[in-house]
């Protein structure tokens, strides 16, 4: 099978972990998948086509992970490999479960699939918002209170209607919050652009 990345060539721009599979433990806790203890199919799709599968087996000490994979036109190769978890404290006496890497050994959430599954200092993988300029961020943070309150995306649109229930306090805090990430973004892309405004 082999991830997005898997034998990925060089200059083809910095690698994010938004271009590789992953195998995130929140979402395999919250599909009830760790306690199933049998195997089960993930699969991914690109286009509306299976782009990659793999078969996990949640375990009390890890998880057993089999797939196919190949480099830029190799042989395939049958992978099955054993993460274990690890554990660190959480609140109220509780504790937080964590893949451990197996390569560096450290403890993550997400595994991403290069020709295997290792955490993102491995492969070196940054995020998106990581590779934006910081205007771009600042539209990314309006648009997300915006779309929080269920309104249009663009910062340009009057800022949406307080939601029901919403204390006003924090309301005028997200439009003051909104109006500054907003005005960070104009000044941004028009001094990219060379313009003015």
């Amino acid at each position: 099978m082999g991830g997005m990345g898997s034998g990925r060539p060089p200059g083809f721009g910095a690698a994010r972990c938004e271009d590789y599979r992953s195998i995130d433990l929140a979402w395999l806790n919250s599909e009830g998948i760790l306690k199933r203890c049998t195997w089960t199919a993930i699969t991914w799709f690109h286009g509306g086509q299976t782009s990659g599968s793999i078969q996990v087996k949640a375990e009390e000490r890890g998880l057993r992970i089999t797939y196919r994979t190949r480099d830029w036109g190799g042989e395939w190769e049958d992978i099955s490999e054993f993460v274990h978890f690890s554990y660190s404290a959480a609140n109220f006496d509780g504790r937080r479960r964590w893949f451990r890497c197996l390569s560096c050994g450290r403890n993550c959430r997400i595994l991403y699939g290069g020709k295997v599954y290792r955490c993102r200092k491995c492969y070196g993988l940054k995020y998106r918002s990581q590779s934006e300029p910081s205007y771009g961020r600042a539209l990314s943070q309006a648009q997300n209170i915006r779309e929080k309150l269920g309104g249009s995306l663009c910062v340009d649109d009057p800022f949406p209607e307080k939601t029901k229930g919403m204390h006003w306090k924090i309301y005028r805090r997200l439009e003051a919050k909104e109006a500054e990430l907003a005005r960070h973004f104009n000044l941004g892309l028009a001094a990219q652009l060379g313009g003015v405004w």
